[in-house]
């Protein structure tokens, strides 16, 4: 709703918004509403390799999408300013909010990209992943989680927003580099490990169906490295495209 309002703003004032930007965001909302709400969100609740598919969907493939729609620009040009010369309007708070120091620290590239990476490990080779598992409302702060990282990520790789600090080209195709032998290696744990990640749960379920938990699991990790590397490579595309570009 916002960013239809957004666009109204604009085209009442006579200016022009990028259509490929608006198809973008949109088609990255409706991944996110199949990915919790259609039907992968659906089974994402009770196989393990529907979730990993959803997860990966939440994280690489929606947050490329929603950031190629580059909301922040669009806030930027169609919030109000101050009402009265030299005050403070919704824009003005918006990049004071974008510089601020609690911003620099969470679009540092190093910590978007731990923050990113890091958190599979910590989420499912301990024991946090069961107790989020356990309740309707973990389950949704974890996809929750998954997309504001995926967000995050991309925005410092491939994103338009006025960040305190943006690396040059060359260091994003590197800071890209680096998470993918990272998020393979995670792929392959998931496929290789003989405990089942999640059991207390899945065994509760009891399902007619899937009923061998490992080879689910093993079929979870396959997926995770598939669709984790395509978007990876589309993001190297678009790093290079816009390096050509800003050339």
């Amino acid at each position: 709703v916002g960013y239809v309002i957004g666009l109204r703003v604009l085209r009442r004032r006579g200016d022009k918004w990028p259509v490929g930007r608006t198809i973008a965001w949109f088609a990255g909302l409706l991944f996110v509403v199949y990915a919790t709400m259609g039907g992968l969100g659906v089974y994402s609740h009770i196989m393990f390799s529907a979730h990993m598919a959803s997860h990966m969907g939440l994280s690489m493939l929606a947050p490329v999408l929603l950031v190629l729609g580059s909301p922040i620009n669009l806030a930027l040009r169609a919030l109000p300013g101050p009402d009265s010369p030299g005050g403070d309007g919704p824009r003005q708070l918006l990049v004071a909010f974008l510089n601020s120091r609690w911003s620099r620290i969470v679009t540092n590239p190093a910590f978007a990209t731990i923050f990113f990476v890091g958190s599979l490990y910590v989420i499912y080779f301990t024991g946090i992943y069961d107790w989020l598992m356990s309740n309707h409302l973990g389950h949704t702060l974890m996809e929750l989680h998954f997309l504001l990282a995926g967000v995050l990520y991309y925005e410092v790789l491939i994103g338009s927003a006025p960040l305190p600090k943006r690396l040059p080209h060359l260091g994003r195709l590197a800071l890209l580099v680096l998470v993918a032998p990272f998020h393979a290696f995670f792929a392959i744990s998931v496929m290789t490990t003989t405990e089942v990640i999640g059991g207390s749960y899945y065994r509760l379920l009891d399902r007619p169906y899937a009923s061998d938990l490992l080879a689910d699991q093993n079929l979870a990790g396959g997926l995770t490295w598939a669709l984790g590397e395509v978007p990876l490579l589309f993001v190297a595309i678009v790093v290079l495209v816009q390096w050509f570009r800003d050339d």
